[in-house]
């Protein structure tokens, strides 16, 4: 909807859905030479922040939110 793609059956809508195929972002990063951590709690988040910032260059961490 954000990207104003509402119209459209299902097949056109499946392409703008970032949840099928589960996109692995920590293994993309690391094919990319990007270090990589998956954060699930609030204290890992902390945990690798604080690792990221204390190494130079780019690093993802994966926030995975509870719905």
């Amino acid at each position: 909807m954000r990207v104003g793609a509402s119209g459209g059956g299902p097949k056109a809508q499946s392409l703008l859905d970032l949840s099928n195929p589960d996109m692995d972002f920590v293994a993309i990063a690391e094919g990319f030479g990007v270090p990589a951590n998956r954060a699930t709690t609030a204290e890992e988040l902390a945990t690798h922040f604080s690792a990221a910032l204390a190494e130079p260059g780019p690093h993802l961490i994966d926030v995975v939110l509870a719905r």
